[in-house]
């Protein structure tokens, strides 16, 4: 159990990689002072929080409903074990509130992002840093284009939504915020792959395919997937939204 749950730790610090350029982006365009007290939701095992203390953030707040995951981080900010559909925190108690890769696993995101916005300053920020869209997805070589499909279905199994990230601005919207902006993160392919984030990225893939695909055809996809890597032809591309406004 306890390297199952390393195990996600570390695919959340992935995640934060694939974010932390829109991110710094987000905080110096709403130039976001360092003192400001910020809350993320949904926030794991502190993989993010980590990240916000490393740049100077640590006047920073977490909240998730996983009380096994907030055990594992280790941080030097409160940490509080809460629903983020019913934020225990008073009204305006915060600068702004984030979250990130977080709203795809919600029935209900709307009613999340209506409570950071209740629990957010007048003039504060709410920031969705990420959300995934896998009906854009691209998988090269081609052969690689059914093990991905599958993964979408897998992620709709699981109670997400894969599509979540065409929805953000719209929800933020709906939520009340003003002067919403959202863009895509932009990918880069290079020449050598980190070895370590393609193991990672191989094995969450086997554990959403399991009991939907073989063992064999999980093998033969693995090795088109290396061999792609080591030509320096794999393109694997799933769309990162980001959206953020301010409470009017």
């Amino acid at each position: 159990m306890a390297d199952e749950a390393q195990f996600w730790h570390a695919r959340y610090c992935q995640q934060v990689t694939w974010t932390t350029g829109a991110r710094r982006y987000i905080f110096d365009q709403l130039a976001i002072p360092k003192v400001s007290r910020l809350l993320e939701v949904g926030c794991g095992s502190g993989a993010l929080l980590e990240s916000l203390i490393s740049d100077g953030y640590g006047n920073s707040y977490g909240l998730d409903i996983d009380l096994k995951a907030l055990n594992l981080a280790h941080l030097s900010v409160p940490l509080v074990h809460g629903d983020g559909y019913l934020l225990p925190f008073l009204d305006r108690s915060f600068d702004g509130c984030l979250c990130h890769f977080y709203l795809l696993w919600l029935k209900h995101p709307e009613i999340s992002l209506s409570e950071m916005v209740r629990v957010t300053r007048t003039g504060g920020w709410v920031i969705a840093l990420g959300e995934p869209d896998y009906g854009g997805r691209i998988d090269f070589p081609p052969e690689l284009e059914i093990p991905g499909k599958l993964q979408t279905e897998s992620l709709m199994h699981q109670g997400a939504d894969p599509l979540i990230g065409r929805r953000l601005r719209r929800l933020l919207r709906e939520a009340g915020l003003a002067q919403v902006q959202s863009g895509i993160i932009s990918a880069e392919w290079k020449q050598q792959d980190d070895e370590a984030n393609d193991e990672l990225e191989w094995q969450v893939l086997e554990k959403d395919l399991q009991g939907m695909a073989s063992q064999s055809e999980m093998e033969g996809w693995r090795a088109i997937d290396l061999k792609a890597r080591r030509e320096g032809s794999r393109v694997l591309f799933v769309p990162i939204f980001y959206a953020y406004g301010s409470k009017p």
